[in-house]
């Protein structure tokens, strides 16, 4: 039997969000051992059940060795708050002055849906990702935030879905989550302030008119 030649990840590390947003719904779903094998395997691996499936036993063996990192846990702590992913740099930040409206809108949907269902947070990490990870870049021996606008944005968002390693990004998930009433409440504060501060510069401005009588 002809031996397939597969590339598969040997740790968490080499796992992209994008394939864990795939495999997540496999490792928890109740299958039989071999069917669930399977299937992992084909998301690992990017294959079809019917490659998968003409592989000889002494590479399945194999391949269940290469796997058995699956069985240990992921990080729960972000091991430093600047990292590199598909060649650039982002820091984790939580700052709701640096929203976008755009992205507010986005954020407070996502919120109110991940609030009763946590699978929401982790099927859309990477936009999530993208208002509490801004692109930096260094310039005279110092970090400084990269101008953000919408293009940036879906470009952050598809750089993370498809480079970043499950080990970043599922840390940050897992804070997200814990710390979800506060980040809501923090969006919510945030944007209330900034209204009240229109109000008050408008209100400013029209008692600045000038006034003019019925005869003037």
């Amino acid at each position: 039997m002809k031996k397939i030649t597969f590339t598969l990840p040997t740790t968490w590390d080499d796992i992209t969000l994008e394939k864990y947003i795939n495999l997540r719904p496999v490792l928890q779903t109740e299958q039989k051992p071999i069917q669930r094998i399977i299937n992992i395997l084909c998301v690992l691996t990017g294959e079809k059940k019917e490659v998968i499936k003409d592989i000889s036993l002494e590479q399945y063996n194999d391949l269940i060795k290469k796997m058995k990192f699956l069985e240990t846990e992921l990080p729960k702590t972000l091991k430093a708050k600047r990292f590199k992913v598909g060649g650039k740099w982002y820091e984790f930040q939580l700052d709701a002055r640096k929203l976008l409206f755009g992205e507010y809108i986005s954020a407070m949907e996502l919120l109110q849906d991940a609030s009763t269902n946590e699978d929401v947070i982790f099927n859309n990490l990477h936009k999530i990702l993208t208002t509490i990870c801004r692109p930096v870049e260094r310039k005279y021996l110092r970090w400084h935030d990269v101008d953000i606008n919408g293009e940036v944005i879906r470009e952050t968002s598809e750089n993370f879905y498809k480079n970043m390693p499950i080990t970043i990004a599922y840390p940050i998930g897992v804070f997200f989550y814990h710390h979800l009433a506060n980040s809501t409440q923090d969006i919510k504060t945030y944007l209330i302030q900034k209204a009240t501060q229109k109000i008050k510069q408008v209100k400013q401005e029209m008692k600045n008119l000038p006034s003019f009588g019925a005869g003037g």
